[in-house]
């Protein structure tokens, strides 16, 4: 782990220099050339972690080299699962319609009559359900990947690729997560207190919706990031999140309808991911062997010179026991397993 001064580093960074993009934002305008700088703050967490000095950039470099593209679908479904969930209880409850603005439906209810004020990869124009559905799963795939590229890895970086690591090390995996989520949450409060999320009670979304609603969230990305030793899972969950909340099927019937369903969700999938991190990481620590080891190097870099050393002398101590060369040799790749 990096020194506690690197990690208020960190943290001074990502907050000047993102609230200061942000910053910029509300000034120009978020529709207008203020778009661009909201574009810029998802790269500032992982600049501050690249500023904060070589061994964070190793540890991302650790991160990204792997794609963790086996976990890919899942991280999609896990993104869009905050939406769908919450458009279910909408649903479900009554508390919604169908968002007939963008898109109605034919006077047979059979098809969508046509698709409005949304980009579709397979056309806008009438369609069977089936049909919509699967240009829909598409259109929002595509749109989750190049949001992925565009932004939410710069994210992603910063928050699960470094912070994530450090606060594990201090305070353990859990109270870990509920700090990336809250200071994630606290990051996005220049342009939350504006209204960009919530025109209506901007101040009550920036300060407690939003905030559950990124802590709950963190569980999901945290697990991802464990599970495939890569950043890349968590980024595109992160940026199907975003995109899905973009274009709900079902619209609330009221504010309240649609921030309590909202809540709700969120504490619900929050807590699901919680169990589902929380097994996992019991799994691998009761597990033993490589599945055991963090997936990035957490030692202090000052003792990064005396590893190799150590593995040595444990050859050493091996063979002065005369064992049989292949064990020798066994034990010897074993020792060096770490420092791959």
């Amino acid at each position: 782990m990096v020194s506690a001064k690197k990690l208020f580093t960190f943290l001074a960074l990502v907050f000047a220099f993102g609230w200061l993009c942000q910053g910029l934002t509300i000034k120009y305008g978020v529709n207008g050339a203020g778009g661009n700088w909201l574009q810029a703050a998802m790269w500032t967490p992982m600049v501050a972690a690249l500023l904060t000095g070589r061994q964070a950039r190793r540890r991302l470099w650790d991160l990204m080299r792997r794609s963790g593209w086996k976990l890919w679908p899942i991280a999609l479904l896990a993104g869009w699962s905050f939406s769908i969930v919450q458009q279910l209880l909408l649903w479900v409850g009554r508390q919604g319609r169908w968002h007939t603005e963008f898109f109605p439906v034919s006077e047979n209810s059979r098809s969508i009559d046509s698709i409005h004020h949304v980009a579709m990869l397979m056309g806008v124009g009438r369609q069977s359900f089936g049909l919509f559905a699967l240009n829909l799963v598409l259109t929002l795939t595509v749109a989750s990947l190049v949001l992925t590229l565009s932004g939410a890895i710069g994210e992603e970086a910063g928050w699960r690729g470094f912070l994530q690591q450090e606060l594990e090390v201090r305070v353990g995996m859990f109270k870990a997560t509920l700090l990336v989520g809250l200071i994630w949450g606290s990051w996005h409060l220049p342009v939350n207190l504006t209204g960009y999320n919530d025109a209506q009670h901007p101040i009550l979304e920036a300060t407690l919706i939003f905030q559950i609603h990124t802590i709950a969230l963190s569980f999901a990305l945290a697990w991802l990031v464990q599970r495939s030793g890569s950043v890349w899972p968590a980024a595109i969950a992160h940026a199907a999140n975003n995109v899905l909340q973009s274009g709900p099927l079902i619209v609330p019937n009221g504010w309240w309808q649609d921030q309590l369903t909202a809540i709700l969700a969120s504490i619900v999938l929050g807590a699901i991911f919680c169990w589902i991190l929380v097994r996992h990481n019991s799994n691998t620590q009761e597990g033993g062997g490589a599945e055991a080891r963090p997936f990035v190097h957490l030692d202090v870099e000052p003792q990064e010179s005396s590893r190799k050393p150590a593995a040595l002398k444990r050859l050493v101590e091996t063979r002065g026991k005369e064992q049989p060369l292949r064990s020798s040799v066994r034990q010897f790749i074993a020792s060096l397993l770490p420092l791959l």
